[in-house]
């Protein structure tokens, strides 16, 4: 049994000059036009997510069409940043991500170096995983 030769859309090997865009545009048409007769032909379905499939084999065919078309350069001259287009949502997504992380701390402890002699170190270390809030601790009880 021979594996069917299903319609492709590759640009791996396309740049961003004019002409490239241009063989997109070029590719493009047909692919859709080589899925446009596949899908009347019949014998296959679209999934949720776009992809059509062969009925008789349930093998992923390739996307719709229209998932794939690349833009035109006066559809993409037409873009918006999102922020521009929908202000209110965007500053209230952004208000929902700050929000995310570990709280701020009132007093935040600081990173210092310190140089210690090797026999303490190996002293603090032996204690266990909480070696450094055991140090922190016995710092703070030596205040002078």
């Amino acid at each position: 049994m021979t594996k069917k030769q299903w319609p492709s859309f590759c640009t791996g090997d396309l740049g961003d000059t004019d002409e490239d865009d241009a063989e997109m545009h070029r590719r493009w048409e047909v692919y859709n036009r080589e899925m446009q007769a596949l899908i009347a032909a019949g014998g296959v379905h679209q999934d949720a997510d776009g992809w059509w499939i062969d009925d008789a084999t349930g093998e992923l065919i390739g996307p719709d069409p229209s998932i794939e078309e690349p833009l035109s350069s006066e559809r993409l001259a037409r873009m918006r940043p999102f922020r521009e287009v929908s202000p209110d949502l965007a500053g209230a997504i952004e208000q929902e991500i700050a929000k995310r992380g570990r709280p701020r701390m009132e007093n935040p402890r600081q990173a210092v170096t310190l140089r210690l002699d090797p026999d303490t170190l190996r002293r603090f270390q032996a204690k266990g995983k909480d070696w450094r809030k055991l140090m922190s601790k016995m710092l703070d009880e030596a205040k002078p």
